[in-house]
């Protein structure tokens, strides 16, 4: 009885764990297929998102370029080969990727799903290697830094440029850049010298009759000048504009202040027919220059040679900062408005003449005629004003613009401008980090997503959905409400950049451009162009003058905006990531179909709330000590360590947000210095004739002990900067950390150990003899 009792529970336990195993393994296979399955939902989600985009996914490859080029640039030290290796290997399977999908049959919707996924991430994939290699090598094939004298010397080379430069001040003094290549210095020490492959740029105050002798140069003359130069400089701040990375790229050997005038050795020598066509390009620019100064003096005459030969050195400070807390900055600088004014004036005026006669109307097509003509003055007027960043890029935008409308497409489009930001990517891929290059691609971007959006609305608007023609009062409505739409949409989307740039918000931006692009448009523009036309007759003074009128308007209203309450107001400056946050939410607002788009909307707040996300400093230490900056009581207060730091000071009120105040000199004696940086803590300043010793007292509370002379520190207890790390390591910047720390950071920590940093980056271009043979 037992036994069958013991036999019985033992059958219903093996039955029991069955079942269990049994339904153990229908849920594992239950819950694998709930996964495959809602794996799949993901994929057909996103697949099929992506497929919706169409060709529009074509516009995100100058994004994955710049992804890659921005990824070379953040790196703290310049890439082993291993690394482009591995970049290239990146760049080849997405190729082989892309390869894959192009010759894959898909039979299924799973197997078409995944093909789309190949495809947009083999893209990526090469984009973004492409970009990084591209970066890498545009870095390498840069000309070595030279090794510049450290005394003053006497250089020969060839005038590359003559540039006016205007006093900081009203009333001072205009000076001259004369940019010099392939100079030679004349001095014992650096005889045998090869010349130097990048320019060198020196500046002259000229005194009373040596402008004289300024107007008798030509570029592409030998000249003679006696300098003391100096290297690029670092960053003035840590994370500031680095100074030497953009010397690096554009060929700069160093600047310096000229000790006499440029000296002419001789006659300009017969170079090569792409020299000689730019040295006359600039010796026509600078022509064009002084007539139009001579007609127009002033800063009057200073805009009108900023818009019609891309001659900016004219412009004073206070010209540049009234447009600039105006909004009105981007009417100082050839761009797309500049471009397009041009091209419509030109395209409006021979389609008018041509339709006057009516056989050319019957025989000729006149509106591609027109077409034609107006992109060939736009060559003209580009080449004219310095064939610079922002002219390229509208140039490349117009000339798809006239090919596509030629060829009966859409005259703008997305695709158009991600060709043309591609191609300037591959020619110069540091582009990507130049301030003119990202405002002028926002806006862009934002004009043609936002045409896009309300192209029918303004159809209907302006009257033109019925068969008779629209009345006079909806044409003005339309042409009105589409000017402000173009401004407040360029405005928006720079207006970012503007504040991560130039550290100010212009609230007042829309109702100034509202008011100066149509003046612009109607007024300023066509009487520089019939002065243009005129000056090689000498008629030119009249449009001139007319030219000057308008000029006058849109500084009044400049000025007017710039005084209103509330018409600059400081911002901090954006880290580097805000930046990149900002605009990659940009693209997506502007490039994504669907409701996808509006996830921009969180990046772009996101990037707009970094200034207050980001630790700032409690104290700078610039110029090697020269200027230290204390935060206390919501301002940067300033202490001087020589005349002449009033730059700096603008720089840092502009780069951190905060009013800039004297420090003078607090609880100093003797050199010696204790400066408090809030919470207990105590900075301990000791000047080059500082005490070499000092009471207990001197130490209590101190956090860190700045030397400037070579003396023995005081408190070898706490962190220590002396004259040897301000050489070495540059600007420091001090933060505060919990329980009253610090935490120091340099200019070198930031920028990292690049090519164009350290002392690596320079190079010495005498050749020494060998050391004797013992």
């Amino acid at each position: 009885m037992g036994r069958a009792i013991h036999f019985n529970v033992s059958s219903w336990a093996l039955s029991q764990a069955a079942a269990l195993v049994e339904w153990t393994g229908q849920g594992w296979m239950q819950e694998a297929a709930e996964r495959r399955m809602m794996g799949q939902a993901v994929l057909r989600m996103v697949a099929s998102g992506l497929a919706r985009q169409g060709s529009r996914l074509t516009c995100w490859l100058p994004v994955g370029v710049a992804l890659g080029i921005v990824g070379y640039f953040a790196l703290p030290a310049e890439p082993a080969w291993s690394t482009g290796l591995m970049m290239g290997g990146l760049a080849g399977m997405g190729l082989v990727l892309l390869a894959c999908c192009r010759w894959m049959v898909a039979g299924t919707e799973q197997a078409a799903h995944w093909q789309v996924l190949g495809h947009c991430l083999g893209s990526g994939l090469l984009a973004i290697g492409l970009g990084f290699l591209l970066a890498w090598g545009q870095a390498v094939r840069q000309s070595p830094m030279p090794l510049l004298p450290m005394e003053s010397v006497w250089l020969e080379g060839r005038l590359a440029a003559l540039e006016p430069v205007p006093g900081r001040h009203e009333g001072q003094k205009p000076s001259w850049h004369v940019v010099v290549e392939g100079a030679v210095f004349d001095s014992p020490w650096w005889n045998g010298m090869a010349p130097l492959q990048r320019r060198v740029t020196v500046t002259f105050l000229p005194r009373e009759g040596q402008e004289d002798g300024l107007m008798a140069l030509v570029t592409g003359q030998p000249v003679r000048i006696r300098a003391l130069l100096r290297s690029p400089p670092p960053p003035l701040w840590p994370g500031g504009h680095d100074g030497q990375r953009a010397a690096w790229f554009a060929g700069r050997a160093g600047a310096g202040l000229a000790l006499s005038p440029p000296l002419p050795l001789r006659a300009a020598p017969a170079g090569g027919v792409v020299g000689r066509l730019e040295d006359r390009l600039v010796h026509l620019r600078q022509t064009m220059a002084w007539m139009i100064g001579a007609a127009l003096p002033g800063q009057v005459g200073a805009v009108a040679s900023a818009v019609l030969c891309g001659e900016t050195g004219r412009l004073s400070a206070e010209t540049r900062q009234s447009y600039a807390a105006a909004g009105l900055a981007h009417l100082l600088a050839v761009a797309g408005l500049h471009l397009g004014l041009v091209m419509g004036l030109v395209f409006a005026t021979v389609r008018r003449c041509l339709s006057l006669s009516q056989r050319l109307s019957a025989y000729w097509p006149c509106r591609e005629v027109a077409m034609l003509v107006s992109f060939g003055a736009g060559v003209v007027y580009v080449v004219l004003t310095g064939l610079h960043v922002p002219g390229l890029r509208a140039l490349g935008m117009a000339g798809l613009a006239v090919l596509a409308l030629l060829l009966g497409r859409r005259a703008v489009s997305m695709r158009g401008l991600a060709l043309v930001c591609l191609v300037l990517e591959v020619m110069s891929p540091v582009l990507v980090l130049d301030v003119s290059f990202q405002m002028s691609f926002a806006a862009v971007m934002a004009l043609i997503a936002g045409h896009e959006s309300w192209r029918n609305w303004l159809f209907r608007l302006g009257g033109h959905h019925g068969q008779q023609a629209p009345a006079l009062w909806r044409r003005g409505a339309a042409l009105l409400v589409a000017l402000v739409l173009t401004s407040l949409l360029a405005g928006l989307a720079t207006l970012p950049l503007s504040m991560a740039y130039f550290g100010a918000f212009q609230p007042w931006f829309v109702m100034a451009n509202l008011l100066a692009v149509p003046l612009m448009g109607v007024w300023v523009m066509p009487a520089g162009i019939v002065a243009l036309l005129l000056m090689p007759f000498g008629l030119s003074s009249g449009p001139l003058h007319v030219m000057g009128w308008g000029i006058k308007g849109i500084g009044w209203l400049a000025g007017c905006v710039a005084a209103a309450p509330l018409a600059s107001l400081p911002v901090p400056s954006f880290p580097a990531w805000g930046v990149g946050l900002y605009l990659l939410g940009l693209t997506v607002m502007c490039l994504w179909r669907g409701w996808g788009r509006f996830a921009g909307v969180g990046v772009m707040a996101v990037a707009l709330s970094a200034p207050w996300l980001v630790d700032r400093p409690v104290m700078l230490l610039v110029e090697q000590g020269a200027v230290l900056a204390v935060r206390q009581e919501g301002a940067m207060k300033v202490m001087e360590g020589r005349p002449g730091s009033g730059l700096v000071r603008q720089e840092m009120q502009r780069a951190l947000g905060w009013n800039v105040r004297g420090l003078g000199q607090p609880d100093c004696a003797a050199g010696l210095c204790h400066l408090r940086l809030g919470n207990d803590r105590l900075v301990l300043w000791r000047g080059v004739a500082g005490p070499e010793r000092g009471g207990e007292a001197s130490c209590r509370d101190v956090v860190l002990e700045i030397r400037m002379g070579g003396q023995h520190p005081l408190c070898p207890s706490v962190r220590q900067l002396g004259p040897a790390d301000l050489r070495r390591e540059g600007s420091w910047a001090v933060y505060g950390t919990g329980a009253g720390g610090i935490r120091l950071v340099s200019d070198r920590m930031v920028q990292g150990d690049r090519l164009w940093t350290g002392e690596g980056a320079f190079q010495n271009v005498v050749p020494l003899p060998p050391a004797p043979a013992e």
